[in-house]
């Protein structure tokens, strides 16, 4: 992965945190695990990873600026293609991941 500035981008961040399965962010919208999430801007659904104890979703408020796709862990989220995440890689080549989780094998809080 490239090292790209990210100084003039806003994140959805997560405030509570309910289950695996759902979330309200900072900005009190409910989000909720998702097999697959489509991108619309690749007119495309892409598998998303399944973690255990956290989820990735598409972020509902349409803020310019603000990354689209999150991890629930607090990380924002990014599309792979079968060689970078191999072990969790959908038939069709690519996944939303956790960008902490595919750099360090942790989430942002620590766990894996």
């Amino acid at each position: 992965m490239s090292d790209v500035d990210y100084s003039n981008i806003s994140f959805s961040i997560i405030k509570n945190y309910n289950s695996p399965n759902s979330a309200v962010t900072e900005d009190g919208i409910e989000v909720r695990r998702k097999e697959k999430i489509y991108i619309p801007d690749w007119n495309v659904e892409i598998m998303c990873a399944p973690y255990d104890n956290f989820f990735i979703y598409y972020d509902p408020s349409n803020k310019i600026g603000r990354w689209s796709l999150m991890c629930a862990c607090g990380s924002f989220a990014v599309v792979v293609g079968y060689n970078v995440y191999r072990q969790d890689a959908s038939n069709e080549g690519a996944m939303i991941v956790c960008h902490s989780h595919a750099k360090t094998g942790k989430h942002a809080d620590g766990s894996s």
